[in-house]
This record gives structure tokens, C-alpha cells and sequence, in this order.
């Protein structure tokens, strides 16, 4: 999916998102946050022979692993920004919840690159009907939770049309969420445009499973890119 008009941005923000009617208790202040979500490295899990790879996979591979260390940057560094801004308009964050975000290592995105073989059993777990292209990566973005599960619990003054208007009774990860996923979007148009990245997406819009994933796309170089068949 490639991005050429900043339309497309507001266009998914309409389409996307699912809605899980679990909650999570409650939960306090900023500091602590902020010192270790600055020090947390990528969450990059590879599922990938590199002794196997062709020079162009091997070329693609090195772009995807830069693109998941980018946006993971920037993601924390918004996240960290909407946190400050959060504490000193709408509502404290509590300890507790500092402690399990840190403790659950829930303050990255979680990315998983795969091939071959293990893509497709990747994609047999997730239950995905997608045949992928052999000399292509499958690449698994997952929000931290508790974005990925409780993407609808707050930011109703933002996009989207199933977020509840929690009132500032609870910590409102709805808001989160729709602050930072259009740096997911902007990252992955500036890659698709500038990097020649080609992302595939596999799972279909506004189809998302959160203990799982969020996105899954089938990443080539524009160059080499090919219609996908499973070798």
C-alpha cells in the first residue's frame, strides 16, 4: 500500500479498528516512564535463515529491520510526548500502571520478521488464507497492549466512530491510540515512498486480533516486487 495524498491517512482512520469488550483494572505518575521507555531497546523478534537469503531478500531484510527500529523510535518518543501532555491536562497516571507497563514491556511496539517457512506457519496461526511470495518477508506489527485491546476505551474527541467517551474515569488508552497510530501510517508511507518498501498487507481493514496482531504485510522492494505465490 502505497501513500501519495495525506487523504488516504483520514481514510483508514474511518475504516480501522475493532472493538474488545474486555477492561483491565484501573490503573499513576510520568518520571518513571519516561526513564525507562528511553532506554528500552526495539522489540524485534526474527524468524529468518540470513545464510539463505538472495541478495535483493538479504537488501529487503536490512530495510525492514531499519523500518522497525525507526518507527519504534518514534513511536516511543510520541508515546512519551502524550504521556507528559496527558499527566498535565486530562488525567494522573498511577504507579500501578507503571509498573505493569514496565513489567509487561508494554511501552514498544512488537514486531516479528519472518520467511519461508516460518511465514507461512505464522500466517496458518494467525488463520490468514494467504499464499506469500518465497523470496518475500512477512512482517507482524502488534500494538502494546493495552493499546491493542482497549483501542476504543477513550479518545472519543478524536477520529474513528466506535470510541466510548470514558469522561476521564479511567485512563483513556482510546486517545493514545489514535495519537499514535498515524505515526505508524506516516512511517510506513515515508519507506513505501523514499526506502522503495512495498508493504502487502495480508489481513484485511479493520481486521485485527489482539493477542496477536495488528497489521500484517508481506514486505519487497518495489524493484523486485511480485505477485505473490507460495514457493
Amino acid at each position: 500500500m502505497r501513500f501519495t495524498n495525506p487523504n488516504q491517512f483520514e481514510k483508514i482512520r474511518h475504516l480501522e479498528g475493532f472493538k474488545n469488550p474486555e477492561d483491565i483494572w484501573d490503573v499513576k505518575t510520568y518520571n518513571e516512564i519516561k526513564s525507562e521507555i528511553e532506554g528500552k531497546l526495539p522489540n524485534i523478534r526474527e524468524m529468518v535463515e540470513e545464510q539463505k537469503l538472495n541478495a535483493e531478500t538479504k537488501r529487503c531484510l536490512d530495510k525492514t529491520r531499519t523500518f522497525c527500529a525507526e518507527l519504534s523510535e518514534k513511536f516511543k518518543q510520541t508515546f512519551l510526548t502524550l504521556l507528559e501532555q496527558y499527566r498535565s491536562e486530562r488525567h494522573q497516571i498511577s504507579q500501578k500502571i507503571v509498573d505493569y507497563l514496565l513489567e509487561k514491556n508494554f511501552d514498544l511496539p512488537y514486531f516479528t520478521i519472518a520467511y519461508g517457512k516460518d511465514a507461512r506457519e505464522l500466517l496458518e496461526e494467525y488463520d490468514l488464507d494467504f499464499k506469500t511470495n518465497g523470496q518475500n518477508l512477512l512482517l507482524v506489527f502488534q500494538l502494546p497492549k493495552p493499546l491493542s485491546r482497549f483501542w476504543w476505551k477513550g479518545g472519543a474527541d478524536s477520529w474513528g466512530n466506535f470510541s466510548e467517551d470514558v469522561q476521564n474515569a479511567v485512563i483513556e488508552w482510546g486517545h493514545f491510540y489514535r495519537e499514535l497510530m498515524p505515526v505508524v501510517w506516516e512511517e510506513q508511507g515515508r519507506y513505501e515512498n523514499v526506502n522503495g518498501l512495498n508493504f502487502y498487507r495480508v489481513n484485511e481493514i479493520g481486521e485485527h486480533n489482539p493477542k496477536k496482531y495488528y497489521y500484517v504485510w508481506e514486505v519487497s522492494e518495489w524493484e523486485n516486487r511480485n505477485t505473490s505465490s507460495e514457493n
